[in-house]
């Protein structure tokens, strides 16, 4: 959920083919976070994102992307950079093919409540909340999903297998329409996501008004944990503030949750933010944090 943007560009060009591009781009936050049972403490990270991308003689596009980021925290002291992220694409008039460890098409067709973002994402972890991951990440986290476009609409569908051969494909279904009715920008999306012991159906609205003012909500039936979600985000944006207060809740867990986020572009990529989350019902606590994020 962290933001990150270009920093350098890299061409390389080689004779009778079109150009290849590699882009590197960075993002780094420090700051302080704590909480219910949590020592108040300071926090960092780091993280590197290599984008590559090129296209073929006859028009065909395609590309990679993957992040190094560090695993330095109280859970691991001076812990070893990973690679996270990785995916491979290829597109052209007939849509688009992704593989790798990227959404599935549930996923990619709804859109969190979320807005913001903070060092430890306290307002989008509470025991509320819900990111409609769905059955991403079942087996291997090796999605393929293919998508196209046309107009203010586009669908996908996506499959993620069972290497052991044992256990059904994951196979999810999506599709989403945006567009502007009345002077106020829409998003709708629908996902499907199933396996022999999976059904999860989702659907999101977003709303964004010229005044400022956004409304996000979302609502997910899974049927393999047998429980129902739903979640509001309201938010307001004016020059260079970003607020937002969400409320999510599961219905046959009996778990609930509300965010509170503030962003504030301090411009040149670094943003000041400050994130709240408390967890009620079955599940109580708070965790808060404040600090930079500084894109790269």
């Amino acid at each position: 959920m962290k933001k990150v943007l270009l920093a350098s560009t890299a061409l390389v060009g080689f004779a009778g083919a079109a150009a290849a591009e590699v882009s590197l781009s960075g993002y780094a936050e420090m700051g302080v976070f704590g909480g219910t049972g949590i020592e108040t403490q300071f926090h960092t990270d780091v993280a590197i994102t290599f984008n590559m991308s090129g296209t073929t003689d006859n028009g065909l596009e395609f590309g990679a992307k993957i992040q190094l980021d560090d695993t330095n925290g109280s859970s691991s002291v001076n812990g070893t950079p990973a690679f996270d992220d990785e995916a491979v694409w290829v597109s052209g008039s007939f849509g688009k093919i992704t593989l790798g460890e990227t959404d599935g098409a549930y996923d990619w067709a709804l859109t969190e409540i979320y807005m913001g973002t903070a060092l430890t994402d306290d307002h989008s972890t509470h025991a509320g909340a819900y990111w409609f991951t769905g059955g991403d990440g079942w087996w291997d986290n090796q999605i393929m999903r293919y998508e196209y476009s046309f107009g203010d609409f586009a669908v996908a569908v996506s499959a993620e297998m069972d290497d052991a051969g044992v256990g059904d494909s994951v196979l999810g279904l999506g599709v989403k329409w945006s567009g502007n009715m009345g002077g106020v920008d829409l998003g709708v999306g629908l996902g499907y996501q199933t396996d022999s012991t999976l059904d999860a159906v989702g659907v999101s609205i977003a709303a964004s008004m010229a005044n400022g003012v956004s409304v996000n909500f979302g609502y997910a039936d899974d049927e393999f944990w047998g429980d129902k979600w739903w979640g509001l985000g309201v938010g307001y944006t004016t020059g260079a503030l970003l607020v937002q207060a969400n409320y999510g809740e599961w219905d046959a867990a009996g778990t609930n949750g509300w965010g509170l986020v503030a962003n504030y572009d301090l411009g040149g990529g670094a943003v000041a933010m400050f994130g709240y989350g408390d967890s009620g019902g079955a599940a109580t606590g708070s965790t808060w944090s404040a600090g930079l994020g500084l894109s790269f």
